[in-house]
């Protein structure tokens, strides 16, 4: 049961990736997206509240890489002495 419900979530994401990949946010299409993943919008329900939680859950994970990213290379030039750090003036 559990394997069944990661495949929907899945099909639900991966539709969704393509509906706003072509048409953008706004332009994306709840009926489109659950079509494209073939299945019911009851099924999204028990997903997602709503698209905009859909969109968010798909973009989350590479929003968290990004700026984990940002706080590491902050966080080396923190802790660098002051004549290690590189010319900062790209920082202006």
């Amino acid at each position: 049961m559990e394997e069944k419900s990661t495949d929907t979530l899945e099909k639900i994401q991966r539709a969704a990736m393509e509906e706003f990949s072509e048409k953008g946010f706004l332009g994306a299409s709840l009926r489109q997206i659950v079509k494209r993943a073939g299945v019911a919008t009851g099924a999204f329900s028990g997903y997602f509240s709503s698209t905009e939680a859909l969109f968010a859950s798909i973009v989350a994970p590479s929003a968290a890489a990004l700026w984990g990213g940002f706080r590491a290379v902050q966080t080396s030039l923190l802790e660098m002495h002051d004549q290690e750090q590189p010319d900062r003036k790209w920082l202006m």
